[in-house]
């Protein structure tokens, strides 16, 4: 059956070749979940300054629901979200 290679991302396995590494390392759907992964570690103050830069996601304000998910470009977040943000950053930073 030979070697089988694991993606803790992806949570998926595959044959273990040069050939499906590869093209597994470079699809799409590699490339969204790790940075779904990456982005589960990034501190509130980037967090915050990322959703404000961003426009509101017009489909998910109207439905509570988006197609596209975390790969939206559109912000997901509600004002009462992004003041709770607001806060724990301001606790931290009295801390």
């Amino acid at each position: 059956m030979g070697k089988r290679y694991y993606c803790d991302y992806c949570d998926r396995s595959f044959q273990d070749n040069l050939h499906n590494r590869k093209k597994h390392l470079n699809g799409v759907q590699h490339h969204r979940a790790k940075k779904a992964w990456f982005d589960n570690f990034r501190d509130a103050a980037t967090l915050l300054n990322d959703e404000r830069s961003k426009e509101v996601c017009r489909k998910f304000v109207q439905t509570g629901h988006c197609v596209f998910g975390t790969s939206c470009r559109f912000s997901h977040m509600s004002e009462k979200q992004m003041k709770m943000l607001e806060q724990k950053i301001d606790e931290h930073k009295r801390r």
